[in-house]
């Protein structure tokens, strides 16, 4: 297997010299998440048809050439399941390379089932059995021997060969624009931003809350974030989500109290304990008008959820005729939305729109009828 190391910074810039004429670049990315907040980067891997580099960034002081080279709009990035190879990006560079093909998202259109895994669509499309012993590595340690040097080559070289195979099957089937938006969407920077005020929705267990308390729970969420950050440790290390609720339960008003939580963090501090009933105060006093409240679920009636049961048949009658899986079409969830009267719909828009979309407006106009013939649905 032939791929060439880079970890200083004369080779990465003969690297991105060698691959500056690249129409596409398949691009992965090795890193270790379990110990911080942020992704620990630790190997970057980028080829295209004939060139393969593994790019040790722990070795470099700058990646400011390979940032050059990926934003490049003039050159395809190919990944396979992108949004955390993104997320790092994002969180480096603070923008994301354009444009993007996404191997797996690009599968679902083309008969493979909604988010297959890179070692099977590598199966079904080049008929070769992927190695993923090495996927409990811990990339950052070092030195990295060979065989898992070679597993991670071999997660571009083979993504660079399948590449072109998806877009052919793609320009067969008349699909090659059908996924702009979809990519459009893994490129749009809100999709990695952390919203600290929005956390406490992550927190499952306090829909059982009243306002009032998801008001404190709330500020003890946006604070756990900016002291995980701080630290650059996992949210849940910093506090726990039964913690946060404990205190939004029982709104502690000293430091001694706060203390007798079970599970509080002892390595916080008075200052950041004294931080915390803050919150807990603050979360207190605020107005009603600004409690935070979990958006309110649709509950269609009998009638509408007959209608969405229909729909869910003409959803995977269309997915069916254009072997396409009916999950990546759409979920129970958006035909609730849109029999409840919702206009703002994936089914309305891009190609969801052209496949099923204009369908289910006609069948809700009375224009198409469902009906059994010979044992089968048939739409007309």
């Amino acid at each position: 297997m032939n791929y060439t190391m880079v970890s200083t910074q004369q080779e990465l810039l003969q690297c991105c010299k060698a691959l500056a004429g690249s129409t596409f670049l398949a691009v992965d990315t090795e890193f270790l998440r379990e110990k911080t907040y942020y992704s620990k980067l630790a190997l970057i891997q980028v080829a295209n048809e004939s060139l393969t580099f593994i790019i040790d960034p722990l070795e470099l002081d700058s990646l400011d050439t390979f940032f050059e080279l990926i934003n490049n709009t003039h050159i395809t990035k190919v990944l396979h399941s992108a949004s955390q190879d993104y997320e790092i990006f994002y969180n480096l560079q603070g923008e994301l390379p354009k444009p993007i093909f996404d191997t797996q998202v690009a599968a679902s259109l083309l008969g493979y089932g909604e988010q297959i895994g890179y070692a099977n669509l590598v199966k079904n499309l080049l008929d070769v059995d992927v190695d993923k012993s090495q996927t409990r590595t811990d990339w950052t340690r070092r030195p990295l021997n060979q065989k898992q040097l070679s597993y991670a080559a071999t997660d571009v070289i083979y993504l660079a060969q399948i590449y072109p195979i998806m877009q052919n099957r793609l320009k067969e089937l008349n699909r090659t624009d059908w996924l702009t938006d979809d990519f459009q969407q893994l490129t749009d920077t809100n999709r990695y931003q952390v919203d600290q005020r929005a956390m406490w929705k992550k927190i499952k267990t306090a829909n059982r809350l009243p306002a009032q308390k998801l008001s404190i729970v709330q500020e003890l969420a946006d604070w756990r974030e900016t002291l995980a950050i701080k630290r650059n440790i996992p949210r849940k290390r910093a506090m726990t989500d039964d913690v946060i609720v404990d205190i939004a339960n029982q709104q502690p008003g000293t430091i001694a109290e706060l203390k007798e939580i079970r599970q509080i963090n002892a390595r916080l501090s008075d200052k950041e304990l004294q931080q915390l009933l803050n919150c807990v105060q603050t979360g207190i006093t605020k107005p009603e008008s600004e409690w935070p409240r979990f958006a309110r679920k649709h509950s269609p009636s009998t009638e509408q959820s007959a209608i969405v049961d229909i729909l869910s048949a003409i959803v995977q009658l269309k997915a069916a005729e254009n072997n396409i899986s009916p999950a990546f079409i759409c979920n129970k969830k958006d035909l609730v939305s849109l029999v409840c009267g919702s206009t703002e719909n994936a089914l309305y828009q891009g190609w969801r729109k052209i496949l099923v979309g204009n369908t289910i407006k006609q069948f809700l106009a009375g224009d198409l009828r469902l009906h059994i013939d010979n044992n089968r649905a048939v739409l007309d």
